[in-house]
Parts: structure tokens; sequence; C-alpha cells
């Protein structure tokens, strides 16, 4: 289920160009911007349907993510970062699952998730 839970975290590491490397500090400063843009109501809380919209919003190449998709991922999400299981998800919250993700893909341990380590995170991700 994990493989599934982490899209929505993982943009912001394997988002920009292939060759960059993504340390923990610039990961989180792009989860925090993305935490923001989902917080429609300003209220410090991500709730599932706010999340469910943002994805709805994001691209997959040229199209939006359909409804049924994005309500999948949202939940799958969801389920992983409400770590008290209060139907809210706190900034910090997000962030957990974040520095758990990075973990996951920092193959080397070196705090960074490189090149390879991006196209393998990827290939997770995406079923491959």
């Amino acid at each position: 289920m994990f493989r599934f839970a982490i899209p929505l975290l993982t943009l912001a590491i394997i988002a920009g160009p292939v060759a960059a490397q993504e340390t923990r500090a610039t990961a989180t400063a792009k989860f925090r911007a993305e935490f923001a843009a989902s917080d429609t109501n300003k209220d410090g809380l991500l709730t599932q349907a706010e999340v469910q919209a943002r994805i709805q919003r994001m691209r997959a190449g040229k199209t939006k993510t359909d409804p049924v998709h994005a309500k999948r991922l949202a939940g799958l999400w969801f389920s992983n970062a409400d770590a008290n299981k209060d139907g809210k998800v706190t900034e910090a919250e997000g962030q957990a699952l974040l520095v758990a993700t990075m973990d996951r893909y920092d193959a080397n341990r070196d705090g960074k998730v490189g090149t390879g380590e991006k196209a393998q995170a990827k290939k997770a991700i995406l079923g491959r």
C-alpha cells in the first residue's frame, strides 16, 4: 500500500530535473509550498477533500488526474499521513511522511535523493 500512498509527497522529490539531487531541506521546502497551496481554507490543516482537489488539479503529462484516481490517491496518502487518525493532516504529519519517504529512497544514505535514486523512486511509484 505504501507504494501508492506516496505520489503526492514524492512529487516534490521527483518533479525536478532528473540530474538534480533532492536534499531533505529542499524537499521540505517544496512540501511546505505544496501544503500551503493545498490548504484552501488556510486553517493549517489538510482534509481529504483538499488533498483530492489538489491532486485533481495536477497534471499527468498533458491531462489532469481524473476524479476517481484523485480520490483513490488522496485516500491512500491520507491514511498514511494522518498519524493520529483525526481526519486532518497537519504540516508536521505530512512532513513526517515526507521524511520517511526520503529515507526510503535515499538508498546510499547520503542525505540526498540523486539521479539513480530518483529513477528508482519513479519506477516504484509507477509500479514498473
